[in-house]
């Protein structure tokens, strides 16, 4: 993944589903559990990347799930657009993957090979 951005749906505007938290967070008062803070950001899929993975190692790491499918069926390419869910907290500790590259690499540890991510 890489070219990782922020985005502005227009949903964000009702101000009486979402509270702005801070720059690309906002909260879905429509929500009652503990995940309810909202981050939608696009990306780009390298050579030999798919759409689940590095993504689903992501959310593994930031304990997140993905919300909402931006203009998935009509994407172009390679270019993902996906609304991002979370505590707080996690939201906000996963904004360090924005304008960075994440991937997989292989690690291979006393004869094993692990899959690992790497955000640089």
């Amino acid at each position: 993944m890489k070219n990782i951005e922020l985005l502005s749906l227009e949903k964000y505007n009702d101000a009486a589903r979402y509270k702005l938290i801070e720059e690309g967070i906002y909260q879905d008062l429509s929500d009652t559990d503990d995940t309810n803070h909202r981050m939608a950001i696009s990306f780009d899929l390298e050579e030999g990347e798919d759409d689940q993975y590095p993504l689903e190692d992501i959310l593994d790491k930031f304990n997140l799930y993905v919300s909402d499918f931006i203009e998935y069926e009509d994407r172009a390419g390679d270019h993902i657009k996906i609304e991002l869910a979370g505590t707080p907290e996690d939201i906000r500790d996963s904004k360090e993957i924005i304008g960075r590259r994440a991937y997989n690499r292989d690690l291979v540890k006393d004869g094993e090979t692990y899959v690992e991510l790497v955000i640089e």
